[in-house]
């Protein structure tokens, strides 16, 4: 008698043995993914500045501009597909849209200020290409001047010529043109160029920006 009291003693220690080492292994399993859910996450938002062509990006604590093309939104939320990744960025409490966005906008390439701080979306706009009429135009101002972008073909020292989804189109250079390639400095020839240009068409000033490669 007393050596089967001794066998279930045994027994049932065995059992509870089992079962609290299961729960310990379930919760060691549970923080672990947790800890790599938290990690993940922190990591992905470090790492939206290596998607960022932005200049500012690479300045500790500046905010800077996210371009891709908008995939998904939600209320909390967007999913930019930027050199085929997805990223993901969370919306700040402050977001807004540019006055003049259309409502739908999935699939047009877009513009987002990111808050260097928490790394959240401050702001959305089309890019100048997304806004780009057939003749390059994004942009018109109330005294006739507007603003064009394209790939530039061709520079003398009097014309430039672009390429635009219509076809090629030259422009010659005012008196005071200026041109800002800091940001992209050398050739800029089959580059995508920004051009202001006169309400008379005669080109202002030639700007290569780096987010518009």
């Amino acid at each position: 008698m007393n050596k089967k009291m001794v066998m279930l003693c045994i027994s049932l220690a065995g059992t509870l043995a089992t079962g609290s080492l299961v729960g310990c292994s379930n919760q060691n399993e549970s923080s672990q993914n947790t800890s790599q859910s938290e990690n993940s996450s922190s990591e992905n938002k470090s790492n939206l500045q290596q998607f960022s062509k932005d200049p500012d990006s690479k300045q500790q604590g500046e905010d800077f501009d996210l371009v891709g093309t908008l995939e998904k939104e939600t209320n909390d939320e967007l999913t930019l597909v930027i050199d085929g990744k997805k990223v993901k960025i969370p919306k700040s409490k402050s977001f807004k849209k540019e006055k003049d966005t259309p409502k739908d906008i999935g699939g047009k390439q877009v513009n987002v200020e990111i808050d260097a701080k928490n790394n959240n979306a401050e702001s959305l706009e089309l890019t100048p290409q997304a806004k780009a009429d057939s003749n390059g135009i994004y942009e018109k101002d109330a005294d006739g001047d507007y603003s064009i972008i394209g790939k530039l073909i061709n520079e003398t020292d009097n014309d430039v010529t672009i390429e635009v989804s219509s076809g090629k189109k030259t422009y010659k250079k005012a008196k005071d043109f200026e041109q800002d390639d800091d940001n992209m400095p050398g050739d800029s020839k089959n580059k995508v160029v920004r051009l202001e240009v006169k309400k008379t068409d005669e080109v202002e000033s030639l700007e290569v920006d780096p987010q518009d490669q």
